[in-house]
């Protein structure tokens, strides 16, 4: 006879096999596969709800005790749609099943209003189709082209037709392009979404939770001409505000919309497609984005990884708890040198182009070689400090394989900033700077320690901008930096020689270098995290600490103290490879929780 505790581990072992089993009918269930088929090829957008009760009831989970609404979005959904179709019981409507949101262009984008001819449609499974108009009373009768009106007090607001296992709903203005399209979704061949995403994205939209999906080249074929334009109507008018009111700051803001209108037109021509996805949990939050490279382009070549990027971070443990924001990376070369090149072209457009081409062309062979230079690993912890200026500390460490070459480049990079007018953006904002440098300033545990110094002041020493940055940053920003044991570390703060020192007496430390507990505790929550090209922690609470003390330091705001106990953070882990980047997110709950307490905290010592 079964012992008690045999007879459950049984039960519990065989419900999950059958949990398992009914998962895997679900994600390879006919309706399932059909949903993305249905869905037009060439639709600018997507978004899926899978299993739609049980993601919702997820959501639920998750944010409860946060959430200062006093009912679950679960039934804040159903009583929208109880609305919307006048049936609490939403008869015929499969709510167990997966619903999608698709925008899509039917027909020639109309010039001048490319949005004219866009259709948005949702797909709302049903058990019956017949059942599901009869048994909502908002529902009227199809017509003759199967065409059902759903009312609200009388009036039209949304228009139904029969598609597949599916209804088709859509806008009550579009009755032609509701037509068109269910007679197009419904064929015996659509070519559906199906065909245009890769094995990889195609699972994911078919078995996470939530699935959201932007076809950036269709979005640019078809909005593409209209954004050129709005960018270059902006910058006629910044031309002229500049010809009438000739100063630095107008054409500061002209170099920066020509920086802006590059980078958005690279990534309109290289970028295939972005994919998010948001899978809701009791305790956390997980959101994974991707983007992919159209093939053969810049984009492609920098989203590729090589053999440096598959081991370990090794400088994690100089990451620190109680930072407002951590970042380790590995060197992946192809990524992380191509990012250092383009980069070299936005400084230029942000000083209005005022490098020489010579210049530009030695700039980028720097930040090239200097990836060649250093190890891999890589770490960045930056601290809020109230009382300091700047409000932060920030402390950095890199592993170095070729230090001569290393110094080199960076001896270099420096005589740089001074000589090739990479600071002349500053000057456009009505800002004056300077950036000195000493070698050998200080020497601490026998680490020759080298110093620099950004100053910055507006050239108007009277006007409110001048007060703010000298409120904010003092006299500037004081560098130190030295090679400690393979490691450059790096430093930069308020009192920049203690947190130097500090930094030394980490590398040079005889006990064992082991992970924070709050890295580690983010790291748990992204499995793999070690390994990915970057990886950050960002505490909200911390942040929102820092910016209240420059903002109360340049204006005597009332701001009650916010008594911060927060332990954990927010952590981000990306990857390039196979010509796409992926980026996971985990909020964890105890964060939201931590953020919610500090301002129920801080509103009730503004009331008292």
């Amino acid at each position: 006879m079964l012992k008690s505790g045999s007879l459950r581990s049984t039960v519990t072992a065989g419900l999950l096999v059958l949990i398992i089993f009914a998962a895997t009918l679900y994600a390879q269930s006919p309706a399932n596969n059909e949903l993305l088929k249905m869905i037009p090829a060439k639709s600018l957008f997507c978004v899926r709800i899978n299993n739609f009760d049980y993601t919702l009831n997820q959501v639920d989970q998750f944010l409860a005790g946060v959430s200062p609404m006093p009912m679950g979005v679960s039934m804040l959904v159903r009583m929208q749609l109880a609305n919307l179709l006048g049936s609490p019981q939403l008869t015929g409507l499969n709510t167990n099943s997966s619903f999608a949101v698709f925008g899509t262009n039917v027909g020639e984008p109309a010039q001048g209003n490319p949005a004219a001819n866009m259709f948005v449609g949702i797909l709302a499974p049903v058990t019956d189709y017949k059942q599901f108009i009869e048994g909502n009373t908002n529902c009227t009768e199809p017509d003759d082209k199967g065409i059902s009106k759903i009312t609200i007090n009388g009036a039209p607001v949304m228009l139904a037709a029969k598609a597949g296992n599916y209804a088709l709903i859509s806008w009550a203005n579009v009755y032609d392009g509701l037509v068109t399209m269910s007679k197009t979704i419904s064929s015996a061949n659509p070519a559906g979404l199906n065909g245009t995403l890769d094995a990889a994205e195609a699972k994911l939209a078919k078995t996470e939770p939530i699935w959201a999906y932007g076809n950036v080249q269709q979005v640019n074929e078809v909005f593409g001409p209209l954004i050129s334009a709005k960018f270059q109507e902006i910058q006629t008018m910044m031309k002229s505000m500049q010809a009438n009111q000739p100063g630095a700051s107008s054409e500061s803001i002209q170099n920066v919309m020509n920086m802006y209108s590059g980078i958005l037109e690279v990534l309109l021509k290289e970028t295939k497609s972005v994919s998010v996805v948001i899978n809701p949990k009791s305790n956390v939050l997980n959101i994974t984005k991707t983007i992919s490279a159209v093939p053969g382009t810049d984009m492609a070549k920098m989203l590729t990884a090589d053999g440096s990027s598959q081991s370990d971070n090794t400088l994690l443990p100089y990451l620190e708890d109680g930072a407002m924001a951590n970042f380790g990376a590995i060197m992946n070369t192809p990524f992380w040198k191509k990012l250092n090149v383009r980069s070299i072209d936005l400084y230029d457009a942000m000083g209005g182009g005022s490098m020489s081409e010579d210049d530009i062309k030695e700039m980028k062979t720097l930040a090239a070689d200097i990836i060649d230079s250093v190890e891999g690993p890589t770490a960045y912890s930056i601290s809020t400090d109230a009382n300091s200026k700047p409000p932060f500390a920030v402390k950095y460490f890199i592993a170095v394989k070729d230090e001569k070459k290393f110094n080199q480049i960076l001896e270099k990079a420096i005589e740089m900033m001074s000589s090739s007018g990479i600071m002349d953006f500053y000057k456009g904002l009505g800002m004056e700077t300077s950036f000195t440098t000493k070698s050998g300033v200080d020497s601490y545990k026998g680490v020759s320690i080298n110093s620099a110094k950004l100053s910055m002041k507006a050239a108007d020493t009277g006007s409110p901008q001048a007060q703010m940055i000298t409120s904010m940053y003092g006299e500037g920003f004081d560098y130190r930096w030295g090679m400690v044991d393979g490691l450059f570390v790096g430093a930069f703060s308020g009192d920049v020689d203690m947190t130097m020192h500090q930094s030394i007496d980490q590398v040079k430390s005889d006990s064992p270098k082991q992970i924070g507990s709050e890295m580690k505790a983010a790291l748990e929550l992204l499995p793999g995290a070690n390994k990915a090209d970057f990886v950050v922690t960002l505490n909200v609470l911390r942040l929102i600490k820092m910016v209240t003390s420059m903002v109360t330091s340049m204006v005597p705001i009332p701001i009650p103290p916010m008594d911060i106990q927060t332990k954990s953070n927010i952590v981000i882990a990306g990857s390039a490879a196979d010509s796409r980047m992926v980026v996971n997110i985990a909020v964890p709950k105890q964060h939201l929780t931590e953020i919610m307490s500090a301002f129920m905290s801080m509103q009730q010592k503004t009331q008292q």
